[in-house]
């Protein structure tokens, strides 16, 4: 086959990325947005050796679990990419992907727990990071299109909450009124869902800008739940967005959001989860799995501001917090601090330096919480953790593919796999969260 050959097929399965999969003449075709079981027209649109994508050219059987999509510009943005499915399927299809992967990177073949879900599957960020370009005398703002530097403008995010929208919408008509557009390179806002408190972080090339006093007063004057105001200045000609001084233009440098009855502070650039409403749930089970009972030690690794930990310490002895920003460490003392927890520590250290430093100590824990970024755990952080040999390791990912890499090094030194529990933090996207629970052999 060469490209815009067209043919008929059917899918048979899902990739990670959610496309549909469908085999013709020896090959394998991916194609984005055809949902298992369809039979379409597909037209080639790029051939590798083995395998090639394809898109629909014409659908022919639809599937039952098919649905308008809710935006006007999924296809473009991209951001959503299983908003032509039925909830259902959403849910399988992740169930079936952290099955999927656990049998590729680690051989094992486990059948995860029925996916937590939210009763939110829509307007659920609280978190949204707004590119800004001025092309050709017009501001845009959007989102990125899939691999490449694309803004796609829209008018309303289903994701989005209703605020962070109308916010997007009157900066962009604002900015461009005060002709400030250039200096823009991003709005960043963060929303808290309980508390109703709002952040605007604007990261910009210079700092002050033209005009700079009058959008805040525009900002503040339209939006009275604003605490915090902000300007990052960034003059670096890469994609990393939150880099500079930061200075507060009004209120705050933070704001404050409710999480199963602790109270933790949000600045721009430490970590919150996105979902509100599935992190109740999701820490909740990671607490659960650590099987606190008031008399042990618990290590929280990656702790961020310290959340997990902060929950965790009203069910535990002590526990330790370790986490290489020292910003976010800044903020979880003060956030053990706010809550009335005394029986918190807080390490400002990598994940594995941390994890020695306890180890010299001769601090010995009964269970490791670890939540580390995408990329997963280094292989020297796990041995670290092997060191100590915590009874139970409860592992929180965003990335199933490499929990499941990690959680074989860890089945090949002395710790089983007990459960997998799938949540859905991230409703229409081919995103999933998982916590894992791991204890000793011995």
């Amino acid at each position: 086959m060469k490209k815009n050959d067209l043919w008929q097929g059917t899918a048979n399965g899902y990739t990670y990325d959610g496309a549909g999969v469908v085999h013709a003449d020896g090959l394998v075709f991916f194609v984005p947005g055809l949902i298992d079981g369809e039979e379409a027209q597909l037209g080639v649109t790029r051939m590798k050796k083995n395998y090639g994508y394809a898109r629909i050219a014409k659908l022919l059987t639809p599937s039952p679990h098919r649905v308008p999509a809710k935006c006007p510009v999924y296809k473009k943005c991209g951001g959503c990419q299983l908003m032509h499915m039925d909830y259902e399927e959403q849910k399988r299809f992740k169930e079936e992907k952290v099955r999927g992967l656990f049998l590729q990177n680690a051989g094992m073949d486990i059948k995860p727990l029925p996916i937590l879900t939210s009763s939110h599957l829509l307007a659920y960020r609280n978190k949204v990071q707004i590119p800004v370009q001025f092309n050709h005398g017009k501001t845009e703002m959007g989102f990125y299109q899939n691999h490449s530097n694309t803004i796609v403008e829209y008018d309303t995010c289903c994701v989005q909450t209703d605020v962070s929208n109308a916010i997007v919408k009157d900066m962009k008509r604002w900015i461009d009124e005060l002709g400030c557009a250039s200096v823009f390179r991003h709005v960043l806002i963060k929303c808290a869902h309980q508390s109703g408190q709002i952040m605007v972080c604007m990261v910009v090339r210079k700092q002050p800008f033209p005009h700079q006093d009058t959008l805040v007063k525009k900002l503040v004057s339209r939006y009275p739940d604003i605490r915090c105001i902000s300007a990052i200045e960034n003059r670096r000609e890469d994609n990393v967005i939150l880099d500079g001084k930061e200075t507060v233009l009004f209120g705050d440098s933070y704001i404050e959001e409710n999480l199963l009855g602790c109270t933790f502070r949000i600045s721009a650039r430490s970590f919150f989860q996105i979902n509100p409403y599935a992190t109740e749930l999701l820490y909740s089970k990671a607490i659960e799995y650590a099987g606190l009972t008031g008399r042990e030690t618990l290590i929280d690794l990656y702790c961020g501001t310290g959340t997990i930990g902060i929950l965790a310490a009203r069910h535990a002895r002590q526990v330790y917090g370790i986490e290489i920003v020292e910003d976010a460490v800044k903020d979880a003392w003060k956030n053990a601090e706010r809550n009335g927890v005394s029986n918190i520590r807080f390490f400002a250290a990598d994940a594995r330096q941390g994890a020695q430093r306890l180890i010299d100590n001769k601090i010995h824990a009964d269970a490791v919480i670890v939540d580390p970024p995408r990329k997963g755990c280094s292989k020297e952080t796990l041995d670290a953790i092997l060191k100590i040999a915590p009874d139970r390791i409860v592992y929180v990912s965003c990335d199933p593919a490499t929990l499941a890499r990690d959680c074989r090094y860890l089945n090949e030194n002395s710790y089983a796999v007990e459960k997998v529990q799938p949540v859905d933090m991230f409703p229409m996207t081919v995103h999933v969260e998982t916590v894992c629970l791991l204890t000793h052999k011995d």
